[in-house]
């Protein structure tokens, strides 16, 4: 029990990008032929997934609303922790399953902006993210204690 609180008391490195689609941004997805999932989470939280075959193949979460957002002056609906199980990479399905949740939500203005969280030596998410039509809105590096940043160091993306 200690163990599983201790990780939150401690300093972390923040090294992060954020990613931020409008609907003028809206790409047609991926074609692939898997069908997502959804289901609703605690404290607005929604679950986004892929099963083939019974093996969970990715999974995509929803937040509606995320702290590291505030540092950057905005608020909306964010993507993240997502996961696509190594031998389904390269597929496509994480840029058709964050693809689906943009235009889920952009379309007929539910909301104005979504965005994702990366981090920033994610590599294979940030080219899956880009592929999908998200443009790179900051850049942040920072320090977090429990819920508080300190010590942060923004660069916003000059084509926005």
């Amino acid at each position: 029990m200690i163990r599983k609180i201790w990780k939150y008391l401690k300093e972390v490195n923040i090294d992060i990008l954020i990613y931020s689609m409008k609907e003028g941004d809206l790409i047609a997805p991926p074609d692939i032929s898997f069908e997502i999932k959804t289901e609703a989470l605690s404290y607005g939280k929604r679950r986004y997934f892929i099963n083939d075959k019974g093996i969970l193949v990715h999974q995509s979460f929803l937040f509606n609303c995320l702290n590291v957002l505030k540092l950057i002056g905005e608020k909306g609906p964010a993507i993240g922790d997502c996961l696509t199980v190594s031998q389904y990479k390269g597929r496509s399905i994480y840029p058709f399953v964050i693809s689906y949740i943009a235009t889920e939500l952009l379309v007929g203005q539910k909301y104005p902006e979504v965005f994702i969280i990366v981090n920033s030596d994610n590599i294979s998410s940030i080219r899956g993210i880009e592929k999908a039509g998200f443009k790179l809105h900051t850049a942040i590096k920072a320090k977090r204690f429990l819920l508080f940043y300190y010590n942060v160091h923004k660069k916003q993306a000059v084509d926005r």
